[in-house]
């Protein structure tokens, strides 16, 4: 057997030939460190006999030998996270995302699981931290942090540093939105609010209108600029986002998939009033189509979802969020039998599955009125 063994602290007399003192034994073997290609030394120990230690030695061998050898280390999973982020993620992301895995690491991982031991982390701990997280958040939300984690632990594998990642173990919660509520707003709901609000702000009555006709994203309609619009023709190309990242608000040109990077015909009652903005909204260096009433540059997204719960208050409308407007677009089509597809070319979802799990709660309607018009062209 490789290695050696040895008694530490042993207190019984020279010729005694077995010890009664309750000396621990421990055991002396080299590995080869996967970084530097060094023998180093390592040791184990506080074993109460020779037999002991010969066991835990004999697992020791047969990991070298197969390849799960885990060195032990007292690293934390919060410890590690921040080392894999700042040294190996950071080179292969874009800033946005870069700052979005901190977020998940300080605001999640390290409350529930960060002080754990690396080694030590289970599937249990992962089931655990999934159940809590779900308490407050969606199922979508929560896969984004299984999938950085899962990353991030596959990392971990590579580098010898587990000796198995824990989160593949351990089933994910369901994305399907089926049985999901998702909150939206009546045909006389919209025309509720965006009367009020044209009553009090022609900047945010256009802003929220051209929300509720065009399905756009928050991001997507800060970074809108005058060049991406066709007025001629009624159509919006959607060619960017808004991105907050290292402390700083910017205009990236890529939005996140390559399905949102699309072209969107609105009403030509949303056209003329763009029209008639278009006429009206300040001049800025960007040419943006709603620079910021404060700055006249970019629109700060918080201040964006601020002012739009100030006017649903306002008006007296059920609250939902500024991404409830989105909904609130696709599930006014949808309900009125627009082509599914044409709904997802719309939004922007790269596919069709997309988005008939989120919107599953108008097919019915859709079916029905299917076969109402079905009936009466036969019957």
């Amino acid at each position: 057997m490789l290695g050696s063994f040895r008694q530490r602290g042993c207190k019984c007399p020279p010729d005694r030939k077995r010890c009664t003192c309750g000396a621990k034994w421990y055991y002396r073997y080299s590995i080869t460190d996967p970084v530097t290609g060094k023998r180093k030394q390592k040791e184990v120990g506080g074993f109460r006999t020779r037999k002991e230690a010969e066991e835990a030695a004999k697992k020791i061998l047969a990991e070298i030998q197969n390849g799960t050898y885990v060195e032990p280390s007292k690293i934390t999973v919060e410890e590690y996270l921040y080392d894999f982020v700042e040294n190996t993620l950071k080179n292969e992301v874009a800033p946005n995302t870069y700052e979005q895995r901190k977020a998940y690491i300080k605001n999640h991982i390290a409350p529930k699981i960060g002080k754990i031991k690396l080694t030590d982390l289970s599937p249990a701990h992962i089931q655990k931290f999934y159940n809590e997280l779900h308490e407050q958040y969606g199922a979508g939300h929560i896969n984004n942090i299984g999938n950085f984690l899962n990353k991030a632990l596959n990392q971990a594998v590579r580098w010898n540093i587990i000796s198995r990642n824990p989160v593949p173990l351990v089933k994910k919660p369901s994305t399907s939105r089926k049985n999901t509520k998702i909150k939206t707003w009546t045909v006389e709901e919209q025309k509720k609010f965006l009367e009020h609000v044209k009553s009090e702000s022609t900047f945010y009555y256009i802003l929220f209108l051209l929300a509720l006709t065009s399905g756009m994203r928050k991001g997507e309609l800060i970074g809108l600029q005058w060049n991406d619009i066709d007025t001629k023709q009624g159509i919006i190309s959607v060619r960017r986002t808004a991105v907050w990242a290292n402390k700083t608000l910017y205009l990236k040109d890529m939005p996140k998939t390559e399905s949102s990077i699309r072209t969107i015909q609105i009403p030509e009652q949303t056209n003329r009033e763009l029209k008639k903005w278009q006429l009206a909204c300040p001049a800025n260096n960007l040419n943006l189509v709603f620079p910021s009433p404060k700055t006249n540059g970019i629109l700060y997204p918080n201040s964006l979802g601020k002012a739009f719960q100030k006017y649903v208050l306002g008006a007296g409308v059920p609250h939902i969020s500024f991404h409830g407007l989105r909904h609130t677009f696709a599930t006014t089509l949808l309900a009125n039998n627009v082509n599914p597809t044409i709904v997802q070319e719309m939004l922007g979802h790269a596919t069709i599955k997309t988005t008939l799990d989120t919107y599953s709660h108008v097919l019915p309607n859709m079916q029905r009125s299917a076969a109402e018009q079905l009936g009466a062209v036969l019957f």
